[in-house]
């Protein structure tokens, strides 16, 4: 293995660790909450700040990863049989297609919605924009918890492209990623794992 694979495999490995940031926003959204009202105020415009401005970013870590994952592929002169062969390096793609999408739409069509609600919000606040705004940050953080299971899940696979597990384990740690995940969906994680 050359020097140019194995930084590709750190680079590659590095960015999926970086994928996870909708863990922090899911950390950051509980933390606001508990706050509680009012609307608007100086947190929410700090939070919505930080939630869309880690949205390039993140597209460029998704980049980097299918990046890093197609050079790796060529490196180790896999065919394209041989990468349908592997349901490992398949379910990776499809589920990095899929949590791309989820940004793309997060970033194009859901974010600008909750900065005109914010734009629209009043004073004092219109109580109908609070309830759309309630619905659609709610269902931004539905969509968090589904792309950092999905991330969390390559992370699992990738570990497994070259040498799987044993096929109980691979279950057992997709049960941690998926519980671990909820936790970060209901809770600040104090405890880190709990």
């Amino acid at each position: 293995m050359s020097e140019l694979t194995d930084a590709l495999r750190v680079i590659h490995l590095l960015t999926a660790v970086l994928m996870v940031w909708p863990l922090y926003a899911l950390v950051i959204v509980n933390q606001r909450a508990h706050l509680g009202p009012p609307i608007g105020d100086r947190a929410d415009t700090y939070l919505e700040n930080i939630v869309k401005n880690r949205t390039i970013p993140c597209f460029v870590f998704q980049t980097t990863a299918f990046v890093t994952g197609v050079w790796l592929i060529t490196e180790y002169q896999l065919s394209t049989g041989d990468v349908l062969d592997n349901p490992r390096l398949v379910i990776k793609f499809v589920l990095l297609a899929f949590v791309t999408s989820l940004l793309g739409y997060v970033h194009m069509r859901l974010q600008p919605q909750i900065d005109a609600g914010f734009a629209n919000l009043g004073s004092p606040p219109d109580s109908e924009v609070v309830a759309t705004l309630g619905r659609l940050r709610l269902f931004r953080k539905r969509l968090a918890l589904v792309c950092l299971v999905f991330v969390l899940v390559m992370i699992v696979l990738g570990a497994q492209v070259w040498q799987p597990f044993e096929t109980w384990l691979t279950i057992v740690m997709l049960i941690a990623v998926g519980a671990f995940a909820f936790q970060a969906y209901r809770s600040e994680g104090k405890f880190g794992w709990f």
